[in-house]
This record gives C-alpha cells, sequence and structure tokens, in this order.
C-alpha cells in the first residue's frame, strides 16, 4: 500500500510511469533476488521492507547480499507497531498487562503473523525486557490471527499499525502503547513504550527505495532528487498518515549503515531467544 502512494508521485516527478509489480514468495525474497539481479539501469526498483536486514540475521540462505547487491535510493516511510491487547483482557494500560501476566506465569499467549516479521520481533523485545512469560502463537498472516484476538483466544499481540487503526475504531482490540520515538497523531493519548518502561522495544519499521548494485551516479542521483520531491508533496504526506504512516528521509546517507544496524540488532536478538526459520 505504502509503495502504490509513493509511486504515484515519484512518477510525476520523474515524468514516466511507474508499474508496481508484486512478486510474491519467500518473504520477500523472491522480489528482492529479481530487483538485485535486474540490469542497474534505473528501471527496475524494489520497494524495500524491513525484512532485507532481518532475513540475514535469521540465518535464511539468500540469493543476494542486502548490503552489497543494492543502491539505495533513498527510505521513504516508516510506521509503527502498536502494543495491543483483545479487548477481552482485563487491562487498561501496560503496567497492568505486565502485572497481569507476571501473576499467572504461563496462561496468556501472544499472537504473530508469522517468525521474523517486525511484529513478532518487536514483542520479542518487550517480552524480555519484561521478563513475560507467553507462548507464542505463529499464524499465517495477521488475518487469522486478529480474528482469534477478537474472540479472545489471543491475549495480545504487536499490531501494524494500518491493521491497529481499523481493529481499534471496531473495538475490537485495546491499544496500549507504540513502538514509534514519539507519540502518533492516529493515537495521540496512547504513550511510547519508552513513556511505558520498555524503550527496548521501540520498533519503528521502515520501508525505502532501492535499485541493484552498480547503477550509475547519474541514474542515482535523478532518482534522489526525484524521490526527495515526491515525499516533500502534501498529498504524498497526507495518504501515508491516513495509513499509519509518515515520510521518512529521501536521502541515501545512512542507508546501508540502517540495513546494517538493524541485521546486527536482530541477530543479538534472534540468539538471544533462540528463533528459527525455514530456508
Amino acid at each position: 500500500v505504502f509503495a502504490r502512494v509513493v509511486s504515484q508521485q515519484f512518477a510525476k516527478e520523474l515524468g514516466g510511469n511507474i508499474v508496481v509489480e508484486n512478486r510474491a514468495g519467500g518473504g520477500g525474497v523472491i522480489g528482492n533476488a529479481y530487483v538485485a539481479q535486474a540490469k542497474p539501469d534505473g528501471y527496475t526498483l524494489l520497494f524495500a521492507v524491513p525484512s532485507l536486514a532481518i532475513d540475514p540475521a535469521l540465518g535464511r540462505k539468500l540469493p543476494y547480499d542486502a548490503l552489497r547487491d543494492f543502491t539505495l535510493i533513498g527510505l521513504a516511510a516508516s510506521s509503527p507497531n502498536y502494543l495491543v491487547t483483545s479487548a477481552k483482557l482485563p487491562v487498561t494500560d501496560v503496567k497492568t498487562l505486565v502485572d497481569l501476566v507476571h501473576r499467572n506465569p504461563g496462561k496468556y499467549n501472544y499472537g504473530h503473523p508469522g517468525v521474523g516479521t517486525t511484529a513478532h520481533l518487536s514483542f520479542e523485545l518487550f517480552k524480555l525486557e519484561a521478563k513475560l512469560d507467553a507462548k507464542p502463537i505463529p499464524y499465517k498472516g495477521s488475518a487469522p490471527m486478529i480474528v482469534d484476538l477478537a474472540e479472545g483466544q489471543v491475549a495480545m499481540t504487536s499490531m501494524a499499525a494500518i491493521l491497529t487503526m481499523s481493529e481499534a475504531r471496531a473495538g475490537r482490540i485495546r491499544v496500549l502503547a507504540t513502538t514509534a520515538s514519539n507519540r502518533t497523531s492516529q493515537f495521540p493519548d496512547v504513550p511510547t513504550m519508552a513513556e511505558a518502561g520498555y524503550p527496548t522495544a521501540m520498533v519503528a519499521p521502515w520501508f525505502g527505495i532501492v535499485g541493484p548494485a552498480g547503477m550509475p551516479p547519474a541514474v542515482t542521483s535523478k532518482l534522489v532528487s526525484a524521490l526527495s520531491r515526491a515525499l516533500a508533496a502534501p498529498e504524498v504526506k497526507s495518504q501515508l498518515a491516513t495509513l499509519g504512516g509518515q515520510v521518512a528521509s529521501a536521502s541515501p546517507a545512512g542507508g546501508p549503515t540502517l540495513i546494517e544496524k538493524d541485521t546486527e540488532k536482530w541477530t543479538g536478538l534472534v540468539k538471544q531467544v533462540g528463533l528459527t526459520v525455514e530456508n
């Protein structure tokens, strides 16, 4: 969804057309590999998501190197997760949730939409910091997890912003905190995880645009400039905000460092909690 919002204005700034093509499979690996192996002429780009940095941390066998095989055009957007509970759970804030789980070790579970997703990893960070004894319930995507969460079969989860907004409006969940660095316009009364006392669990998934490695500097410069102008457009900012996101810096500076730091961070967590994923 974010890719389509950004690409519309990006295309206008480039004076051409952009076709958003979904290349599903392998948790994004198939699409990533397609771009990594494409001709580095600037015509084939990837709307990159956090799994680009997470997959290496999980020890997945990848047909590309996230740092060497891509050229960063720029970060496009970021969107936090939210710590939420079923509306049927008798809690009102993060403190009462932690107290409830501490009083009942092993009784409550948490759901996640897949091993290695930012929703999964951000909850694991919270679980570690709060010393929670809660069993993970993995799902194949968010839809079935949300059904069980609404019915109270799943007690809590870390949920993407766009899903949190719709489920909160429907009254099926209770929103306790955001993993963003600041409170969000969508839930101004909801504290950050840091304000709730758990700063380690602050995670704001990023989204960016990259091309294959070896792109000519002039091509890269043109794309960077066009993306910067696109992200400055008021309509892009408002559309992203409607979806629970916000515009990020378009500058490529720091991009590889961000991926490297993210991979290092998630590698540490994976080792600490013993996560495994099928290759």
